[in-house]
């Protein structure tokens, strides 16, 4: 028997016109070709289908409907959430990587995952179900959908370069003298010691050499960042990290923290150092004119001083972050207390690079010297005086 290795997207819906509806719409919009449309009537029929090894490994993406039973049809809404495909959902989002839609009339009874990039609830309308299968499209067509997903290419991804690591990181003796220098510290965990040492080393190595730059065709090609990379959403347990972008909810006013990293890793701060972030403001038209906005947006991205000055850094606009400008003339401090009542929505951090760059310019700016003013007509004299000399 040949393997089916297409991907395929299973929905579960009760309701025989809305099971059609997207028989035909993925006929319309030629999705068969990219990847398999598999319909379930009731709950059972999807666990059964997914309870095979097979099927399982091909599931690229879920559409849910939330009532899909009598019983359930007739309950409260309220109970959306013990409903099957509640617990399909949740159980699915927190297990696997792949895009889940809710196509339901019952949104509004159900509360989870709102605001969660890789879900979309889409309420159900005479034009949900083109539009839920042009985001398929999309996804499918883009190969999105074969990136996250197990056994996909960015796993396939990580274990050739954790393999690299493992093969290329160590030299001679070096994995038996990293093991003894955590042995002899005389930990009370040496077995969890030494596994986060090891991860650690594998996953920097993975990263560092992920983004470097390569050879093609016989030139080394440096890798072009999408602006998105330059902030993440920090899922480490520190309240605060050096490099986040905290906004008030009272009057919407940013702040980048500029506190040294060993501070706050430590614990060792009286106040918080803080530098506002002001709105791009006038540099939008700049970065928005159809002529010379490209070349204006390079420009402030890699912080050309003839457009930035010294008293500016750039953040741009991305979809996770509206951007905005560090303006190092209002750098100030709070007390953490103070800190944590005032500015209460951490909105993004900054990775790591810009983060550092970033610092450098604070220190750049504040450390910027001068002299005395200089009477410059007579200064200009020394040299004319010297030049009618020769």
């Amino acid at each position: 028997m040949i393997k089916n290795n297409k991907g395929i997207v299973v929905l579960l819906e009760d309701e025989e016109p809305i099971r059609k509806g997207f028989t035909d719409m993925f006929a319309d919009l030629e999705l068969s070709t990219l990847i398999d449309l598999h319909l379930c009537k009731t709950p059972e029929e999807y666990r059964d289908f997914l309870a095979e090894d097979s099927n399982r490994t091909r599931l690229r993406a879920i559409i849910m409907d939330l009532s899909n039973t009598p019983e359930e049809q007739g309950a409260s809404d309220e109970n959306v959430n013990t409903f099957a495909a509640a617990i399909f959902i949740k159980d699915e989002y927190q297990k696997n990587r792949i895009p889940i839609f809710i196509h339901s009339s019952k949104l509004q009874h159900f509360k989870e995952l709102d605001d969660r990039g890789t879900v979309w609830k889409v309420e159900k309308t005479s034009e949900s179900i083109l539009y839920v299968c042009e985001r398929i499209k999309i996804l499918s067509a883009t190969d999105f959908l074969d990136i996250f997903r197990f056994g996909g290419k960015l796993e396939s991804k990580i274990m050739e370069e954790i393999h690299s690591a493992f093969t290329n990181q160590f030299e001679k003796n070096e994995i038996e003298e990293i093991i003894q220098s955590i042995t002899k510290a005389g930990s009370d965990k040496i077995q969890e010691r030494i596994a986060e040492v090891f991860e650690r080393i594998a996953i920097r190595s993975v990263y560092e050499n992920w983004v470097s730059t390569r050879e093609a065709d016989g030139e080394l090609v440096e890798k072009k960042f999408n602006a998105f990379e330059h902030y993440y959403r920090r899922t480490s347990d520190y309240k605060v990290w050096t490099g986040d972008i905290f906004e008030s909810s009272e009057d919407k006013n940013m702040v980048v923290i500029l506190t040294p990293r060993c501070n706050v890793g430590h614990g060792n701060y009286d106040e918080i150092l803080l530098c506002r972030v002001v709105e791009l403001g006038h540099r939008l038209d700049e970065i928005t004119n159809p002529k010379k906005g490209e070349e204006k947006l390079r420009k402030h991205i890699t912080d050309d001083v003839t457009l930035s000055g010294e008293r500016f850094r750039f953040l741009p606009r991305t979809p996770q972050f509206r951007g905005g400008v560090v303006d190092y003339k209002t750098l100030f401090t709070l007390k953490y207390e103070d800190f944590q009542s005032k500015y209460d929505i951490r909105l993004i951090s900054l990775s790591d690079e810009l983060t550092n760059d970033v610092v450098r310019k604070m220190s750049s700016y504040l450390l910027r010297g001068g002299i005395s003013e200089t009477e410059f007509t007579e200064a200009h004299n020394y040299f004319m005086n010297k030049n009618e000399e020769g």
